[in-house]
């Protein structure tokens, strides 16, 4: 039987990370199972927790700072950990590889684009039977306690997946030394705010195009400087830009949609950015808002990551996302693990819950944040107590928490397949990053983006 059961793992694997739009790798789990929120202290047990081998160990710091606190409440539960690649390249692999070992992981480290791959393989059980029990038992309370959007991020069918162990908003940041080289200053510069829009950020950059093509911006060392450092290949940017000119990949029927003269509009906007000179860097380019060569840079990072950046170190502020259109939208997202379909019901399935929700309660936030969690806690009390920014109270903090009614995760790849999610997302990162890094014509842009997505969903 256990050769069987290898065989088919192997067999899984190789269709995971061959084909398009790939087959379940196990069965559907029961999604109502029976929970025990009392779990004997005493248990004798091993967790094992996926986390990315290639973050320059990131999330495995956040792991190794739960588990004292962890331990105290249950001294005999060892917490190994499952090192892989987590990409959008190579996540699949990853999993379907995970999968196939003969140690599954009981947590599978995900975000909110990997989560829907993890549901259509059926690698996670819904958490829904820990959310109802927590209620009822009065331990856990979302809606008063928590920003309790983040942990819808990660639902399907109605069901929620994810437990996130902190908030990710798209915030733009700004080096304030190349924005006072050009005579700039955010203080009593009307453009700069909290409700600032997106022509406020373009006036600015046209500003910054001027002084970096000026003799006194080259004699300055700013000969080579872009005015935004924009990502606009990153889900979170595009996807919060699309909709905010009410552009969409998919229509209600699920058929492709970037056709659309609302996308055209979008991007012939980031087209024209693109011709007018410095202002917007390219892929390959070397000028980079970490290497100081940009003065805006949209990013997620907390100050704290971004303070580690040398050249730009103590030289930077933020603003929220700025504000498109009539319906504007902010990009957000969440980090976090669900609990393995593999991990059986009973006392293991419970004690990765009480893992997680230790993660998500005021000591577990609070030792992220002393391990440098640089992030807002999804924890409302932490995070406006600007706890996770501890020496950086000097900075607009309120950037990453404003605009909550404009704050949207990515959902453009749900109307179609799961397991179709990457190739979908791949389509959109080349149209977007093709935009900006040739001299292809929008149209044929479209088109051809078109074309990826029609093939990326063909298979399903």
């Amino acid at each position: 039987m256990k050769k069987i059961l290898c065989a088919f793992l192997t067999l899984a694997l190789f269709c995971a990370v061959g084909a398009g739009c790939r087959p379940n790798i196990i069965d559907k789990p029961d999604d109502e199972y029976e929970v025990n929120l009392n779990v004997d202290k005493n248990i004798s047990e091993t967790l094992t927790i996926l986390v990315p081998s290639n973050d320059g160990g990131l999330e495995e710091s956040y792991i190794e700072a739960l588990k004292p606190g962890f331990k105290e409440m249950f001294p005999n539960v060892e917490i190994k950990l499952d090192r892989r690649t987590i990409s959008d390249a190579k996540y699949a692999e990853s999993i379907s590889s995970a999968i196939a070992s003969s140690n599954v992981p009981d947590l599978f480290y995900t975000n909110t684009v990997f989560y829907y791959y993890l549901v259509s393989k059926n690698c996670v059980v819904s958490l829904e039977p820990y959310y109802e029990a927590t209620k009822k038992a009065g331990t856990l309370d979302l809606e008063a306690d928590y920003y309790n959007s983040f942990f819808n991020m990660s639902t399907y069918e109605n069901k929620r997946y994810v437990v996130p162990r902190s908030m990710d908003s798209v915030v733009t940041y700004y080096n304030t030394e190349i924005l006072q080289a050009a005579g700039i200053d955010p203080e009593t510069d009307e453009r700069f705010s909290n409700d600032w829009t997106w022509e406020d950020l373009v006036s600015v950059c046209y500003d910054l195009n001027a002084y970096f093509s000026s003799e006194e911006g080259k004699a300055a060392g700013y000969g080579n400087a872009f005015a935004l450092h924009a990502d606009f290949d990153w889900e979170a940017v595009f996807n919060a830009m699309m909709l905010s000119y009410g552009a969409e990949v998919f229509d209600g029927e699920g058929k492709v949609a970037v056709e659309s003269e609302n996308m055209k509009t979008m991007a012939k906007m980031i087209r024209e950015l693109a011709e007018a000179g410095r202002i917007l860097r390219t892929s390959t380019s070397g000028s980079t808002f970490g290497n100081g060569n940009c003065a805006f840079h949209f990013s997620s990072l907390g100050p704290a990551r971004m303070d580690l950046n040398a050249a730009i170190k103590g030289k930077f502020d933020a603003l929220p996302f700025p504000l498109i259109g009539k319906d504007p939208k902010i990009g957000c997202g969440f980090a976090g693990w669900g609990i393995s379909s593999t991990t059986p019901v009973g006392a293991k399935r419970d004690l990765a819950w009480q893992f997680l929700q230790y993660m998500i309660s005021k000591e577990g936030q609070s030792a992220l944040i002393n391990a440098g969690l640089a992030t807002p806690s999804v924890r409302i009390d932490l995070a406006e107590e600007k706890a996770w920014s501890k020496g950086y109270q000097d900075l607009n903090l309120d950037a990453w928490l404003v605009g909550e009614e404009y704050k949207v995760s990515s959902k453009f790849f749900v109307s179609q397949a799961p397991s179709c999610t990457f190739d979908i997302l791949t389509a959109m990162q080349e149209f977007m990053m093709k935009l900006v890094d040739t001299d292809k014509s929008v149209d044929s842009l479209v088109i051809a983006c078109k074309e990826q997505l029609e093939e990326a969903v063909s298979f399903a």
